[in-house]
């Protein structure tokens, strides 16, 4: 079997509706699991949070606008996390960033 990848920051450039999800995960269809166990082998920590919890008010909520325009979250304190996506979810736009777990 061949090694894993590890995934890392790219550039991020949004697309025309303010998301943006990193093109090295692999396709897990909703499946939470695998996407969890993904994780654990790439040995990352991941962070992440709605936009309600960063803008009190915005036109996807008040005019049921798809879109996260205007919506800049802000990388975690602590230093080396990257980007692993802005996607929308049933509950509204998420934002998901890792970093690599150092292992003593």
């Amino acid at each position: 079997m061949p090694e894993e990848k590890l995934i890392g920051p790219i550039e991020v450039v949004r697309d025309e509706s303010g998301y943006w999800y990193h093109p090295d995960i692999p396709e897990f269809d909703e499946d939470a699991e695998a996407y969890k166990a993904w994780l654990d082998t790439q040995g990352l920590k991941v962070v992440g949070w709605h936009m309600d919890s960063d803008l009190e008010s915005h036109p996807y909520w008040d005019a049921g606008e798809p879109h996260c325009l205007g919506w800049e979250p802000e990388t975690p304190p602590v230093y080396d996390w990257f980007l692993l996506g802005i996607f929308d979810t049933d509950d509204g736009p998420y934002v998901q960033w890792a970093r690599r777990e150092v292992t003593p």
